[in-house]
């Protein structure tokens, strides 16, 4: 079996969630990843397909071989969180489980709605043993998991939530007063009322601790979950500006997919992608370059891209 990819060093955290279980907190290329080393041993999302020797060496540090996984649970089939699938479940003959709509998706090799051909991102398909089913429960010893169904960023998304310790793994539904990027053209113009939905389904959980898919732990869910709710309703009201929040957390992607891009190549790259010129087409008729223009000025001036000579790249931690 060949070995996994060779890529730069990045860097993570390790937590303690509750005994076995271990959350490892990645930056923005691979989503987060959990680890449970129990009597049954699971790995929640295994990131970025590049970042897998990286991933691997993650997971045993919390104590598991990746030789000796269980299972693995995917929140959903987007790149950053399905990227090891393929090699974990070969190293360790693992079962993989995932909600049954992304479950079709992969089982058809159908790589527009995983959004790996959409947005020109990097995966290898993978067998699925299992559907998970909106409350459904994931028995690990004292623990159990209840499975949510939380559509919008991905049709087939879903968190889990312990009642015992009150604590919810968000996927990329939640982040620290934002969520994962909507993509009403791929996920349909039903996505951002059914990211509302979900956002008001998880601000009813009695919550003492968030575990999002990306960034770091959530200890105010209350106060994420109502930003969050804020931001909804504007892009339900202006839907320009939910585009426009597309366009810009794509290019940060990009940049961190490609580790940074010379400046004359980028918008001509953009502009052979599926993605956008599609979504300048749809919200901002014909103003390709206008409109890149103005968000790569605003991710400057944010200090979220940094112009280096005459090459660009995403400030945000790999």
């Amino acid at each position: 079996m060949p070995g996994p990819p060779q890529q730069k060093v990045v860097t993570a955290m390790l937590q303690q969630i509750t005994g076995n279980f271990h959350f490892v907190e990645r930056g923005w290329l691979s989503a987060n990843h959990f680890v449970y080393n129990g009597r049954r041993r699971m790995l929640i999302d295994t990131g970025y397909q590049t970042h897998l020797g990286q991933t691997l060496d993650l997971i045993r540090q919390t104590g598991l071989d990746p030789r000796s996984v269980d299972l693995i649970v995917s929140t959903h089939g987007h790149c950053d969180h399905v990227g090891g699938n393929r090699f974990i479940q070969e190293l360790s003959g693992c079962e993989i489980a995932m909600h049954a709509i992304d479950r079709r998706f992969i089982e058809a090799r159908d790589d527009y709605h995983t959004w790996w051909s959409y947005y020109d991102q990097q995966a290898d398909f993978f067998p699925v043993h299992r559907s998970l089913a909106d409350g459904e429960n994931i028995d690990l010893d004292d623990l159990t998991l209840e499975v949510l169904h939380v559509p919008g960023h991905a049709a087939g998304q879903i968190a889990l939530y312990c009642p015992k310790f009150r604590f919810l793994i968000a996927a990329d539904a939640l982040w620290q007063g934002d969520f994962g990027v909507l993509t009403p053209a791929v996920d349909g113009p039903a996505a951002p009322l059914l990211q509302q939905s979900t956002l008001d389904r998880l601000a009813a959980l009695p919550l003492a601790v968030i575990y999002p898919g990306h960034g770091p732990v959530i200890r105010d869910s209350r106060l994420a979950i109502d930003r969050c709710r804020r931001r909804i309703e504007r892009f339900l009201a202006e839907p320009a500006a939910m585009a426009r929040d597309q366009v810009k957390k794509i290019i940060l992607y990009a940049l961190l997919m490609k580790e940074g891009c010379h400046e004359a190549d980028f918008f001509p790259y953009l502009m052979t992608t599926p993605w956008y010129p599609q979504t300048v087409d749809l919200f901002f008729p014909q103003r390709y370059r206008e409109l890149y223009d103005d968000v790569m000025a605003e991710l400057v001036r944010r200090n979220l891209v940094i112009r280096s000579g005459q090459r660009l790249a995403a400030a945000l931690r790999a």
